[in-house]
């Protein structure tokens, strides 16, 4: 019998081992193991039992002319071949990883520089051993379509851009090959619709469809929309959902009882391997970027899973991302369709307040006296108001007026946020103290709140509005399970007039009642230190203004200070591209991405004058590697520059090509390895 061996990745996330592992399979397995199972074999001098992944099966003659190219380096076969050890067992808890997601784990290690056991826990599937005696439910069957839901749909007629985007987009999905096709529409002008078709053809052909969205809020308008369609065709995963909840929606999949995934960015990774479509909602969201090891971009992913699948990728925008309908603009590669008018109703009027004239004519609420008078009008007819504030909790600075100490979290360095239930809580790392009656550094009773969140402005709206009834939805109000579809069901079926809520409540939802949009404090995002800060504001406040108005005339209230700003302005014209074009000269002149790749360095530790010293070394390092004129910025602290009691700095490179900001990168892993002799470092890398 011919002796067989697989290459193994030991299932522990440490860059000593992200390389492969060979190791002869015994006689009694060969027929047993595949290729993505998971397996237990001895490990290092003492052959400790460890658990991991096979990724090739090799002969052989295989062997001896194999390398390895894993994560930006070479690694060898083994020369002793005869000393290699044997695998023990299949694992108990065996975990199959299909051909198709094994490559995606692997495209996430080279791509995003990730030790690849990281990438292929990303990849796998969610698998538990089911108690016998536990009940466990479809979560897919507590979405119910509604008679008038129902009613609603049936008025639907699709108008001749959707009926040409439609068939141009099955055009290239009947040539059974890759296609790229970026829909941007304004605000309910019916893209979803089309993307509803395009599925109903997809699964006609027996092929299996993912659907991505930014926020789990968006879960139970989704899954309705596509339930009243498609009714036993559906599963859904989102991180709210329980370890056995998840196991049986990919069950479902793996067993091809349902075709269509619905779910955040993970469902990318969703076992289907008749892959025939992938649809990205809101793709300009920034919640498609994962912010854990490893830091993959959803688009990228989804593009290189359609290729690989010969599927069709749809991506679909109000806003989409300057990078991408730049590329949509200035490369044949993808498809550009543009819905330029809503499908059922017109834009709503949108009305920008200066809030500094409000103060001077002495109101010193957080409601201007138009907004009160816009909000009592749609009480008294019975319509719906949504108020947008980007800030949970009640105030949001608690400070002494004698000494001026602000209360600030002593693991991070940014200010704790006062709630309602007598706590100060930092919204990064959880801790919380009781309120002091005291200031703990001068002894001072003359303690004052400043600021305010969504907490804070649910209890003002109930005062100035005490015949309303109001609705709040953030994280606070949404941690229990199934949080955000009974707020959402709630509020559709008419039994609250007002929804108070951060960022979730103004992504995509379609709420037919709703006639008044109204943003709290909209300078909150304009000023942050990103270059994206105006093309985030653009687009969050687009998306705002698009939830009123959808199915009658609607009205959309910006409440600011910097009424100059020609962001609000392009706002209130809503006119993507006219902010476009202004947008990307400015990126051109400053040389932002699409016309530089930006590598963004970011080390962290928390010793702090270690930090210091390891980043004026390593940004004498990339000076002298820098063959290539790109620019190297920084060091520079971060913002914030603590957090849970971690130091951080950053170095951004700025960069022509994705190539260079690949070479910078490598020379910053050397670097560490060579000099963070404590091994204390965490240095993470984001490429723009």
């Amino acid at each position: 019998m011919e002796k067989m061996f697989a290459s193994i990745i030991v299932d522990i996330t440490t860059s000593a081992l992200n390389k492969p592992f060979i190791y002869v399979i015994p006689n009694d397995l060969l027929n047993e193991i595949k290729v993505g199972d998971k397996v237990v074999f001895p490990f290092g001098n003492g052959n400790n039992e460890k658990e991991g992944f096979v990724i090739e099966i090799l002969n052989l003659e295989e062997l001896k002319k194999k390398k390895y190219y894993i994560n930006d380096a070479y690694f060898k076969r083994a020369d002793a071949i005869e000393s290699l050890k044997k695998i023990y067992r299949i694992a108990n808890n065996k975990i199959a990883i299909s051909q198709i997601l094994l490559k995606i784990a692997i495209f996430l290690c080279r791509e995003y520089s990730a030790p690849l056991s990281n990438c292929l826990k990303a990849v796998l599937p969610v698998k538990r051993i089911v108690r016998k005696n536990k009940r466990q439910v479809d979560a897919s069957t507590k979405y119910d379509v509604d008679e008038s839901y129902k009613k609603l749909r049936e008025d639907i007629v699709l108008n001749e851009e959707q009926n040409s985007t439609i068939k141009k987009i099955l055009e290239y999905y009947k040539k059974n090959t890759f296609s790229e096709h970026l829909i941007y529409g304004v605000t309910g002008s019916g893209k979803t619709e089309v993307y509803i078709k395009v599925i109903e053809e997809v699964l006609k052909d027996n092929k299996q469809v993912i659907v991505l969205i930014p926020e789990i809020a968006l879960t139970h308008q989704t899954v309705i929309r596509l339930k009243e369609k498609f009714p036993d065709d559906i599963a859904i995963i989102h991180s709210r959902m329980s370890d056995g909840d998840k196991y049986i929606q990919y069950k479902k999949c793996e067993e091809k009882k349902a075709s269509v995934l619905v779910g955040p960015r993970s469902a990318v990774f969703a076992p289907f391997d008749n892959l025939g479509l992938i649809v990205i909602d809101e793709v300009n969201d920034s919640s498609y970027k994962s912010d854990i090891t490893p830091r993959y971009n959803t688009l990228d992913v989804a593009r290189y899973r359609c290729k690989e699948q010969n599927a069709t990728l749809i991506t679909l925008s109000a806003t989409p991302n300057i990078d991408l309908y730049y590329e949509a603009n200035n490369k044949s590669d993808i498809v550009l369709h543009k819905l330029p008018k809503r499908a059922n109703s017109d834009l709503p009027k949108v009305t920008i307040v200066d809030m500094k004239k409000e103060k001077k004519n002495g109101n010193k609420s957080i409601f201007s006296s138009y907004l009160v008078s816009k909000i009592k009008e749609r009480l008294e007819k019975k319509e719906q108001i949504m108020l947008y504030m980007n800030r949970r909790g009640y105030n949001t600075i608690f400070t002494c007026k004698e000494c001026g100490m602000t209360y600030k979290c002593p693991h991070c360095d940014v200010a704790l946020v006062s709630h309602y239930d007598g706590m100060l809580k930092c919204h990064y790392c959880g801790y919380e103290i009781k309120e002091p009656m005291l200031c703990p550094n001068c002894k001072s009773n003359e303690i004052e709140k400043y600021g305010m969140g969504t907490e804070k402005l649910e209890e003002l709206c109930i005062e100035a509005f005490p015949e309303a009834r109001v609705l709040r939805m953030d994280r606070d109000t949404t941690s229990e399970k199934d949080g955000h579809d009974k707020i959402i069901e709630k509020f559709r079926k008419g039994m609250a007039d007002i929804l108070i809520g951060t960022q979730m409540i103004v992504k995509g939802h379609d709420f037919p009642n709703v006639t008044l949009v109204a943003i709290i404090q909209a300078d909150l995002s304009l000023y942050s230190e990103s270059y994206k800060s105006a093309e985030d504001t653009f687009s969050l406040l687009t998306q705002c203004i698009g939830r009123s108005g959808r199915n009658k005339a609607g009205e959309s209230i910006i409440q600011c200070y910097d009424t100059d700003s020609f962001v609000y302005n392009l706002i209130k014209e809503q006119d993507y591209e006219k902010f476009y074009n202004e947008e990307i000269v400015r990126r051109k002149k400053l040389l932002y991405p699409p016309f530089m790749k930006l590598l963004n360095i970011r080390v962290g530790t928390n010793n702090e004058s270690y930090l210091t010293n390891f980043m004026k070394d390593l940004k004498v390092i990339l000076d002298n590697k820098n063959e290539v004129e790109a620019k190297i910025l920084g060091p520079t602290k971060t913002n914030p520059e603590k957090l849970k009691d971690m130091h951080f700095r950053k170095i951004i490179v700025k960069c022509k090509t994705i190539d260079e900001a690949k070479k910078f990168r490598a020379i910053c892993k050397k670097f560490k390895e060579y000099a963070d002799k404590k091994n204390i470092l965490k240095i993470v890398f984001d490429i723009e």
